[in-house]
């Protein structure tokens, strides 16, 4: 089997785009940082609560989007500038429905407005179940970097292979 260098640079330049294309349109990006004064980075909880009647949300999302913020029934979209974006909450004492998304992305949460952790619940003890993103950012990027790498090894043991397999054809033609 002959594979011409047009076959072969497309080959490649095909196994280049699925592997670099695909980890850049996996990745997670959508982060909640901050309710008002409280630090809640790397921390995923299906409830929180905030003193405070009036909090500002803010986290990190890709540059340049937008974030929707549901509260309750009420939708708000707000800009991604520089990779961060926040949104202004106040309210009355009382639990808020919150889901923030962007794409397919999503973090949601109970939020426990101007209300104080009870003392039934240990701070820190109940995390939303799972460990991955909704995306499934960690295992995508370990497939397509997999999937990459075999594809790649494919393409450089066939083109490498073919020079080889010439010549040593015609050593056993020779000899033959």
């Amino acid at each position: 089997m002959h594979i011409n260098p047009a076959l072969k640079g497309t080959l490649l330049t095909t196994i280049l785009a699925v592997v670099f294309s695909a980890s850049h349109v996996f990745s997670a990006s959508l982060s909640l940082t901050k309710i008002g004064a409280l630090d809640t980075t790397g921390k995923t909880y299906s409830e929180w609560w905030y003193s405070q009647t009036s909090a500002t949300l803010a986290g990190t999302a890709a540059d340049g989007t937008q974030v929707s913020v549901k509260v309750g029934e009420a939708v708000n979209n707000v800009n991604v500038t520089s990779g961060t974006w926040s949104y202004a909450l106040s309210g009355e004492s009382k639990d808020y429905p919150i889901e923030i998304s962007q794409g397919a992305e999503k973090i949601s949460f109970t939020l426990h407005l101007g209300q104080v952790l009870p003392n039934t619940v240990v701070a820190g003890s109940s995390p939303q179940t799972g460990g991955v993103p909704e995306t499934g950012y960690n295992q995508v990027i370990a497939i397509s970097l997999g999937v990459g790498i075999v594809l790649l090894a494919s393409y450089f043991y066939f083109w490498g292979d073919l020079k080889k397999k010439t010549v040593f054809e015609a050593r056993m033609i020779r000899e033959d």
